[in-house]
């Protein structure tokens, strides 16, 4: 096993405990497939989004007996994401590599942004309407679209996109779930239409994923998450900044 193979699963490791503990974390995995495995983009961003259907389902379980995951605002995101993702990640495959691999680097920048920054939670006397049942389709289908697009990205900023509408951070992570495993299997089925799957890389990665997770979930409570969300942002800001560098003047 080379050090590069070592380091990805490693990677897929802190991504999978990241997921578990804050459910954010997934955006990393594309990038990290295409440096460390060598795997074309379109085929790294469909074989992430098909990883995360084993751990999702797992977390939608979980979430649920943690009574953090309400059906009546489950449903909505993830018929929105369901929609969209699979349209788009059939789009994807139209799309240069690099400028997929750009926009993904513009998306980590802001997941890094988003852990930095304060979240301004809204009056809860008077519900959003983002926090509705229409609202809440409509961020699962704006996000389903950056899923299907890029592999990954979805469910980080529909969890940000909730909670800066007053949702409880850890309800937001129940909810990205349901919503994550919709997005995935929709776009799964077309990625692997257009062949973008690695199934072997696919079972590797997912089992470590799998594997973090539950490390995740099980240390939530004992590691205060302002610190995996520090140490999230500075890794995302750092390999954002490098994609697109790379993006822009190596022209992958």
């Amino acid at each position: 096993m080379t050090l590069s193979i070592v380091l990805l699963y490693l990677i897929c490791l802190i991504v999978g405990i990241l997921v578990g503990s804050t459910g954010m974390g997934g955006i990393l995995i594309p990038p990290s497939l295409v440096l460390l495995s060598g795997l074309e983009t379109h085929v790294a961003m469909g074989t992430t989004l098909a990883s995360f259907m084993p751990m999702d389902l797992v977390g939608c379980v979980t979430f649920r007996r943690m009574n953090h995951l309400p059906w009546d605002k489950a449903w909505p995101i993830t018929l929105g994401g369901a929609l969209s993702a699979g349209p788009f990640a059939l789009i994807n495959t139209n799309l240069s590599g690099n400028f997929l691999t750009f926009l993904l680097a513009l998306l980590i920048l802001f997941a890094g942004y988003r852990t930095f920054k304060p979240v301004k939670v809204k009056d809860e006397s008077q519900e959003s309407f983002w926090l509705t049942t229409w609202g809440l389709f409509w961020i699962g289908a704006i996000t389903g679209t950056v899923a299907g697009l890029t592999g990954a990205g979805g469910p980080l900023l529909a969890i940000a996109w909730m909670v800066t509408y007053g949702l409880h951070p850890l309800t937001a992570i129940g909810l990205s779930m349901p919503y994550s495993v919709s997005t995935a299997i929709t776009a799964t089925i077309c990625n692997h239409l257009n062949g973008n799957i690695d199934f072997i890389c696919f079972a590797k990665v997912s089992l470590v994923e799998l594997i973090g997770f539950g490390i995740g979930v099980l240390t939530v409570s004992k590691m205060p998450v302002a610190i995996i969300k520090r140490i999230m942002g500075i890794t995302c800001v750092g390999l954002g900044l490098f994609l697109v560098f790379k993006s822009l003047i190596w022209q992958i």
